[in-house]
């Protein structure tokens, strides 16, 4: 049996911002490049915000060269090696041993390189690429205004994939039901044979479940691949009669193997995780699997700070779990296709998905659409077997009507993936004009009782407070809850309409942006978390919809401190909430706001301040399930700094972020608090960020980075005037896969990575 190999090459490569002329020759001296792994973010920013931010973001539009070195073992001679990138922001061209391999155009949608003919076995390979990070108003999303960053350098992984010449390219499992609930397995497989001579092939198509097992298999009838080309084979499984079904609640996945014979033997072995499900999108509901499912959705963009979007695959693995727990079933890939280990974390964890081509208002010239239209080909094409995708976006998000191109996409969309419906989002300012092309009509801001089209979904909501500063993480008390109302009205609006099948709240996170229309040191204070992950109150508000056998929720939004308002709500999915101040009831209530809302809102009205302890007791079928406290602030007493994980790898990419907190003598944040705090890194680890930094609402963080082949203790030291120092620690283990081949591949190696299927 000849299994593929797929080996991480994100590791050895060695880098410059210079623009060379002559980079792209196996003889250039790089001997004064930098040593980097991938991702890798081409330039990492000083500051997070700031009215002089475009400065910053100049800082990355720049053209730089990346070159790795690199020997083939004997064992991959003769057979198909290619190289595989996830996302280059923008333009990527790609040379190996001084030959054009190929470019791409375009930073959210990766690219394979098929590099077979110019290895050399007996020797040094390099292949080299010149990353043209400037701003290409060629190229989408750009050519216009940008309302998020786009960032530079090679922003997400590589991988080289070893085959044999008889191989899958790309394999499409269609998964339709029966009337009586079956379901049948159809595999899509496109088979290349790159042998000079034809060649006679089946495919094998085999289904495992979770435990192992064989769940059904299948086998085409014999078939001729000419030499040099490739062939789509199609054929079917047997129905298998009680499948484990995919859906938010138990997000089950199979295994597929997709195998090429020749004469009984494979010689190729394309494997992908699936999910049964059956999707319905009607004028009165989303329906998954038969059952009816109103879309509580959040908006997502792939972006942390100072280091863009060149972050590894824990960090998105950790923002789609933080989505899941914050108690939405649904995101919106805002407003680009985003990187693979998230949307296969979606598939594993049971959120659905709306996916995007990349686009933000402007639709350019007939080259501008030509990539706009490749970017569509190739985000179907990566992502069509994921079970969480339950529609594609055609339309560049918030355009104005183009009904010849956005026909042709949405035709496009259809001719490559015919199992999912379309979406378009308009723009706000055309909702009444607006024609209706794509399967789903989505509307940004736009709340009718009786939309003009169905079924209809907004896919953008709340914006009352993007300028007024109730969404910054020291908002008061009275204006986080004013922040709150604007999302937990749309909430209560979609909820209570048939007709609308859903919302997306803007956003998950504040961002980086471009435009600054808001003021705000081209932040993006719309989250439900800031730009450092760190919660805002109403995220609890989301928290609560969550059924309480997903986990008891109670949350007191009140700092109370003086000033506080006298109106004190409770975010909870318990059926009653009692108040305490200082030990004394404030009264035991139902929920009384937002009452469409699975589980609405408590307010208790007139609750005068006392310093000290407000409590709550949450219950549930009258036994008490939970129980929340806040205290006022005292002074502030010291810093404490808690790392999202406390464990990296030495492979130079592996980080964590490091959160600060200013804390009383209790352990309360002290909620307002912007003082500066200085922080020290030493060991095994490189700091990433502003320092000192300056605080928000009591709380900051910032990144810590692995240095290559480094090991042992990153020791985190926080310092502030006045309070006693905050610290934290964190082991840097050695990069020593089991599974790395015992072979040297000159500087760098190429090592076998271990992910999850996508």
């Amino acid at each position: 049996m000849n299994e593929r190999e797929i080996m991480n090459f994100n590791t050895g490569w060695l880098y410059s911002k210079s623009d060379y002329t002559n980079a792209y020759l196996a003889g250039f001296d790089d001997g004064s490049f930098d040593k980097v792994s991938l991702p890798h973010a081409n330039t990492v920013l000083s500051e997070h915000k700031g009215g002089d931010f475009m400065a910053q973001i100049e800082k990355y539009r720049f053209v730089s060269w990346y070159r790795r070195h690199f020997a083939m073992p004997e064992n991959f001679r003769g057979k198909r090696v290619s190289v595989n990138f996830e996302g280059v922001a923008t333009v990527a061209d790609v040379y190996v041993n001084g030959n054009f391999v190929g470019g791409h155009k375009g930073a959210y949608t990766g690219f394979s390189l098929d590099i077979t003919d110019l290895l050399n076995f007996d020797g040094d390979n390099v292949i080299a690429v010149r990353v043209d990070s400037t701003k290409r108003q060629d190229v989408p999303p750009e050519g216009g205004d940008v309302d998020y960053c786009l960032f530079g350098g090679i922003v997400r992984g590589v991988t080289m994939t070893v085959t044999e010449k008889l191989y899958v390219e790309n394999a499409f499992l269609k998964t339709p039901f029966s009337e009586h609930g079956g379901v049948k397995i159809t595999c899509q497989a496109d088979v290349k044979n790159d042998f000079d001579e034809d060649r006679l092939i089946k495919v094998e198509t085999l289904l495992y479940d979770a435990s192992g097992k064989e769940a059904a298999r299948a086998i085409s009838e014999e078939k001729c691949v000419p030499a040099h080309a490739s062939v789509t084979v199609a054929h079917e499984t047997a129905e298998i009669e009680n499948p484990r079904l995919w859906s938010v609640d138990e997000p089950y996945l199979y295994t597929v193997h997709v195998n090429v014979l020749e004469n009984g033997k494979i010689t190729d072995a394309y494997k992908t995780r699936i999910g049964l499900r059956d999707i319905k999108f009607t004028d009165t509901g989303f329906f998954l699997n038969g059952k009816k499912l109103k879309l509580r959705g959040v908006n997502r963009h792939e972006q942390w700070p100072w280091q863009g979007r060149a972050v590894p695959a824990k960090l998105q693995i950790r923002d789609a779990d933080l989505v899941k727990a914050t108690g939405f079933n649904a995101v919106r890939c805002s407003h680009y296709p985003q990187a693979p280990a998230f949307l296969t974390r979606c598939d594993e964890i049971g959120l659905i998905v709306f996916e995007e081509a990349p686009g933000w208002q402007h639709v350019g010239d007939d080259a501008w659409r030509a990539i706009y239209k490749k970017n569509i080909e190739e985000m179907i094409l990566r992502d069509r077997n994921h079970p969480s995708i339950v529609t594609w976006g055609v339309r560049v998000n918030e355009s104005w009507d183009d009904n010849a191109l956005y026909t042709e996409t949405s035709a496009l969309a259809k001719s490559l993936d015919p199992t999912r419906p379309t979406h378009g989002v308009r723009r706000n300012e055309n909702y009444d004009s607006t024609e209706d092309i794509e399967d789903i009509f989505c509307a940004n801001y736009q709340y009718p009782q009786t939309p003009r089209f169905s079924p209809f979904i907004v896919t953008e909501h709340s914006w009352e407070h993007w300028n007024d500063g109730f969404g910054l993480p020291q908002a008061t008390d009275a204006q986080a809850a004013e922040f709150t109302k604007s999302f937990a009205d749309v909430v209560n609006y979609y909820y209570g309409n048939e007709l609308c099948l859903g919302g997306f709240a803007w956003s998950m996170f504040d961002y980086n942006n471009e435009v600054n229309y808001t003021r705000t040191g081209h932040v993006f204070y719309s989250g439900m978390y800031d730009i450092f992950r760190l919660d805002k109150p109403v995220s609890h508000f989301y928290s609560a919809q969550k059924a309480p056998n997903e986990g008891v929720e109670l949350y007191i939004a009140n700092y109370w401190t003086p000033g506080s308002p006298s109106n004190v709500e409770v975010y909870s999915n318990c059926d009653e909430v009692e108040l305490f101040v200082n030990g004394n009831s404030a009264g035991r209530i139902r929920p009384n706001a937002y009452l469409n809302a699975p589980h609405p809102a408590f307010v208790f009205k007139n609750v005068e301040f006392e310093a000290g302890e407000l409590s709550a007791v949450g219950y549930i079928n009258g036994k008490e399930a939970a129980h929340a406290e806040r205290k006022t602030p005292k002074n502030a007493a010291r810093l404490a700094l808690i790392p999202d994980y406390k464990s990296l790898t030495a492979d130079g990419a592996d980080m964590t972020s490091v959160t600060i907190e200013l804390l009383d003598e209790d352990g309360t944040r002290l909620p307002y608090d912007g003082r500066k705090v200085n922080i020290t890194v030493d060991g095994a680890a490189v700091f990433i960020g502003e320092n000192p930094i300056e605080l928000e609402g009591g709380r900051a963080a910032f990144l810590v980075r692995s240095r290559y082949g480094e090991t042992g203790k990153a020791v985190c030291t926080a310092s502030a005037e006045g309070v006693e120092d905050g610290k934290c620690e964190m082991s840097v283990n050695e990069y020593d896969d089991e599974s790395v081949v015992p072979y040297s591949l000159g500087k760098g190696t190429v090592e076998p990575v271990k992910v999850s299927f996508c």
